[in-house]
């Protein structure tokens, strides 16, 4: 299984099973207990095995993980991460 993260700018990242991602989710919290009213939750580490649902196709898979994210980072070590609403279209090799 191969898939492609088809980017605005042109750009593809290829993952496959074995890509870790990461996701997250924009929080924000008036009554925070400190000055950083604004942060990202963590709402899922893993590669395709570790997802939560039944759903055999790892395109859809993806395409939720998406759905439900705002940032993602792929790949264990990497430091950069895409905000989703940067992403075309997820395909299949």
């Amino acid at each position: 299984m191969a898939l492609k993260i088809n980017l605005i700018n042109g750009r593809s990242i290829q993952v496959n099973e074995d890509t870790y991602l990461i996701a997250w989710k924009y929080q924000s919290s008036m009554i925070a207990s400190n000055d950083d009213n604004y942060y990202l939750d963590s709402i899922f580490k893993g590669g395709f095995e570790d997802g939560k649902t039944n759903e055999d196709d790892e395109e859809n898979k993806l395409e939720g993980l998406i759905s439900a994210a705002d940032w993602i980072t792929i790949g264990k070590d990497s430091h950069n991460s895409l905000k989703t609403t940067a992403i075309l279209s997820v395909t299949r090799e």
